[in-house]
């Protein structure tokens, strides 16, 4: 009798969580499951996973597949989720499923339709139309207007996005649920594994959902309040008395290097394996590879690959937790000083033409815009994006 092992992420929600579980036969046994507490699942992530994994006497290189749950719900969390799977199945190739969570929830409710709280006074809503075909969308007051037949049943598990649902659509029938899991994904996905519906790994991407901040902060009066709002809340991230410390990447580091990296959308995405090639003094090309910690936390990282008299910044990333609180800017200098002890002379780098806090940061720190490559970044199904080339001459090589 063929048993197959399924690990189910699911990182979208406030709380996150894990599920392992079998199928023998066809029949479905869950053989743990668990919660990935507080609003920063990178940090628990992995480690919950090889410990699951490790109680239940499993490999990696034994799983059948990977239940990746990829979104909607919270932009970092549904990243650091699909970096994790990312991460997982490249040294043994293993298959993944992905599955909406709101799917999981309307599964789990047994409904064809669901709603999930997107704040703003936004859902996530997924609107099934009875034959297995579904559409999903964020919906606020326009498209619940627009819609010209409401749902039904709607399965929920927040009482905001009950509140929003009810007030638009007052003869809805709302059908209350616990918030759904990554055991539920696993109980929902488990004869797609049977059917090997499997996603090709290279377009896993995020079921985002999501309009961007321009679009909802458009008046000038609420982004300046924004803006105030966010640099209160910058000076409290790092306290007086956090010790802030740059020092060289470790093979120890690469869990949260990999979730801080993985965790910001215009960030370059890099496998572990690649960091821990960045590690190795003999790798050509030999690479610089630094950290910044705030009070013994990683919060940030920086790889510098070397051809001296010239070096290419390959990545520079903090975590968004602290961001603008000065963290790139002691990593970069520490960096430059050990370029100029390798010889470098000239540093060169290129950035997405819209990471606008990107390039400001960099022409804070003396770069200056060489050249613009078309279309370099590729990512389908987003249109192809200008990468913008820009150097800085090191004084006193």
């Amino acid at each position: 009798m063929t048993s197959k092992l399924l690990l189910a992420i699911d990182t979208c929600g406030p709380t996150g969580s894990i599920a392992l579980g079998q199928l023998v036969g066809g029949e479905l046994h869950i053989l743990g499951e668990t919660t990935l507490g507080g609003q920063r699942p990178s940090e628990t992530l992995v480690g919950s996973a090889c410990e699951m994994l490790r109680m239940a006497g499993v490999q990696f290189v034994r799983l059948g597949a990977i239940i990746a749950v990829n979104g909607p719900g919270g932009f970092t969390g549904v990243r650091v989720g699909l970096a994790a799977v990312k991460g997982l199945v490249e040294p043994a190739k293993t298959p993944v499923v992905a599955v909406s969570r709101l799917e999981v929830l309307a599964c789990k409710a047994n409904v064809d339709s669901a709603a999930l709280d997107a704040h703003r006074h936004e859902v996530f809503l997924r609107v099934g139309g009875g034959n297995g075909q579904a559409t999903e969308l964020l919906a606020g007051a326009a498209e619940f207007a627009a819609l010209d037949k409401p749902p039904k049943r709607i399965a929920i598990c927040e009482e905001t996005a009950a509140e929003l649902l009810q007030a638009a659509w007052p003869d809805v029938e709302l059908i209350r649920v616990n918030a759904p899991t990554a055991a539920d994904a696993i109980g929902l996905c488990a004869a797609r594994v049977e059917a090997g519906e499997f996603v090709d790994l290279a377009s896993l991407d995020g079921n985002y959902l999501r309009r961007s901040d321009a679009e909802i902060f458009g008046e000038a009066d609420e982004a300046a309040a924004a803006a105030k709002e966010a640099a209160a809340a910058r000076r409290k991230r790092v306290p007086p008395d956090a010790v802030i410390q740059v020092r060289p990447m470790r093979e120890a580091d690469l869990d949260e290097v990999v979730m801080i990296a993985a965790s910001q959308r215009q960030a370059p995405f890099w496998p572990r394996e690649s960091y821990r090639t960045a590690l190795d003094p003999n790798a050509t090309p030999r690479r610089i590879a630094l950290v910044v910690e705030v009070s013994g936390k990683v919060a940030g990282l920086a790889v510098a690959s070397l051809l001296p008299p010239q070096a290419e910044l390959e990545s520079m990333v903090v975590d968004t937790h602290y961001h603008r609180c000065g963290l790139a800017r002691r990593l970069f200098e520490e960096l430059t000083g050990r370029l100029r002890q390798a010889g470098v002379t000239e540093v060169i780098l290129e950035v997405r033409a819209s990471n606008q806090a990107a390039l400001g940061l960099y022409r804070r720190l003396g770069f200056v815009q060489t050249g613009l490559r078309p279309g370099y970044y590729v990512n389908p199904p987003e249109p192809a994006e200008d990468a913008v080339l820009m150097r800085l001459g090191l004084k006193g090589s």
